[in-house]
């Protein structure tokens, strides 16, 4: 393999692996934030009691 070539494989593989990572804390974001939401329904529920 040329080092041109591994190169761009490794950048290739950089890009993907940030991606992947990016992804995975979005994802993680918008759970923790519907259990947040969830908690302050439940919450609320139980002041208005």
């Amino acid at each position: 393999m040329s080092g041109q070539t591994y190169l761009t494989v490794a950048y290739l593989g950089m890009i993907g692996a940030l991606a992947l990572w990016t992804w995975t804390v979005f994802a993680r974001s918008r759970t923790l934030e519907a259990k947040i939401e969830s908690l302050e329904k439940a919450l609320s529920k139980n002041e208005s009691e």
